[in-house]
Parts: C-alpha cells; structure tokens; sequence
C-alpha cells in the first residue's frame, strides 16, 4: 500500500487535481452558459494551470537544491516540463483574445509567486490580498476565458457570474486559510488571522449565501443550474464548517480542491435526470 499512498501524494503534489478542479470550473460554465464545450480550451486551461502552479509551489525550491531534489520532485519537475510542451500545443490553437486574456492571467500567477515588487515582494506575501489573487486568476480562467466569444450572453450576466464565481472561490480558500493558520506569519493578515476560526466560518457562510442570491438577478440561469448551484453550496458550506486548524491529512488539499467535480457531477446528474 506504500507505493499506493506515494502515487496518490505524487497526483496531488504534481498539480494534476488541482488542474482537473480548474478543468471543472470550466465546464460549469460550459454547462450552465449551455455552450458548446472547446476541448481545445479546455486542454489549454488544464496544462496551463499545471505549468503554473508547479512553477509558483517548486521554482525557488529547484533553482537552489537541484542536484538534491527528491525523488518525487525530480518527477514533478519532468512531468512539470511535458505539461508545458502540451500547454505550448494548446496554445498554438487559440486565438489573439484568449491568449491576450491568459497574458494576463499568467502575469498576476507571476507577480503572485517572483518576488519582482518594491522591497522584493510578491504579491502573496502582500498583507490581505493573496486570498483575492487567486480568487480573480480562477474566475478569469474557468469563467472569462469560455465566456470570451459568447457574445449572445448579455453584460449583466456575465459580470454577476464573475462575480459569484470570485465569491466561491475566496470561500473554497478559507479551508486552506484555517490550515495554514498555524504556519503563515501574522502579517499576512489572511481572513482566519483577522476574524479567527469560527467568525471565518459564519463569513464564509454568508458569501456563499450571497453568491447563491446572485442568481436570482442573472436572465439566462435554468433551473437544473440553480439546483445545482444550491446544492454545490451545500457541500461546501458543509467542508467549510468542519475545517479544522488541525486537518486530516489532504483535506484541503484533496476534499476541498475537488468540490467543482462535485459540481460537474451534480449538473451531469441533473441534466440526465431532467
């Protein structure tokens, strides 16, 4: 069973279910928008979420301890290399938009990881912000990019689901905000070091609240995407609550990265059964 759990933590570590997660948010919006799904967009986004999460958790790590990396991470490093050759497929099979979109993306994930800001900061050592980085990378990625030739989908809605898309996403953050509350520097001032554990809970609660009430104001939304919606909510107010400063191992990191494939399987389920 050791070479069992070895893979699994390799699957996780690699970035593969944190690629399939941004994969899943994608085809959310594919599926409640009732676009027809670009495989070649999706392939761009799965590659291209490894290639950068890989670069922003291991580049410092590998530039200074090369010749004594692990052995794991010597895989990641060349499965880490073939994502990006992949990614560099996909993107020669997207147009001036989307790359013009990910440019920017792909700028904020830099800033996020290079220290190349005044005083030698990146922007996740910024007091207060990281939370809201990552939330506007994801939404742009699983939201902007699909949305980008829609253009029968009117303004409104796509700024609403911009917006309820950033909310879940700060709120999918919080279970990791609440482990890390023991290892991040109190300057930070991350959202559990600034309310504390259980006012992070209620505050999370209600955003997702708020982000459910969104939909009311959105014209094109149908009923199988707000059930589905309501009752992705469901789940993750539900992993929210039982986050713990002390988590089982791979509960974020695992339970809560894989709650939009929930949410793909609800609307999978729901579109059969309707």
């Amino acid at each position: 069973m050791k070479w069992l759990k070895n893979l699994f933590k390799l699957y996780i570590n690699s970035s593969i279910h944190t690629g399939i997660a941004v994969l899943c948010f994608t085809l959310v919006t594919f599926l409640e928008f009732g676009i027809e799904i670009d495989q070649n967009l999706l392939g761009f986004i799965f590659f291209g979420t490894i290639s950068s999460y890989n670069f922003v958790k291991y580049a410092s790590v590998a530039r200074l301890h090369h010749s004594s990396l692990a052995e794991n991470l010597k895989i990641i490093q060349v499965f880490s290399f073939f994502c990006f050759i992949a990614l560099l497929w996909f993107t020669l099979k997207q147009d001036y938009k989307t790359l013009f979109v990910s440019s920017i993306l792909g700028m904020l994930t830099l800033l996020y990881a290079t220290p190349v800001l005044k005083g030698h900061q990146n922007l996740r050592n910024i007091a207060g912000i990281k939370v809201f980085v990552i939330a506007i990378t994801a939404t742009g990625t699983g939201v902007l990019l699909p949305l980008l030739h829609q253009y029968e989908i009117s303004l409104q809605d796509k700024i609403l689901v911009v917006f309820q898309r950033i909310l879940i996403h700060i709120v999918l953050m919080l279970p990791f905000e609440i482990r890390d509350l023991k290892f991040d520097d109190p300057s930070l001032k991350t959202i559990p070091q600034l309310f504390g554990v259980k006012n992070t809970k209620i505050f999370g609660s209600v955003l997702m609240l708020i982000a459910v009430g969104i939909s009311i104001f959105r014209t094109n939304i149908g009923n199988q995407s707000f059930t589905g919606l309501c009752a992705f909510s469901v789940v993750v107010i539900g992993m929210l609550l039982a986050s713990r400063i002390k988590q089982k191992p791979f509960y974020a990191a695992f339970w809560v990265e894989a709650a939009p494939i929930f949410w793909v399987l609800i609307l999978v389920i729901l579109n059969v059964i309707f």
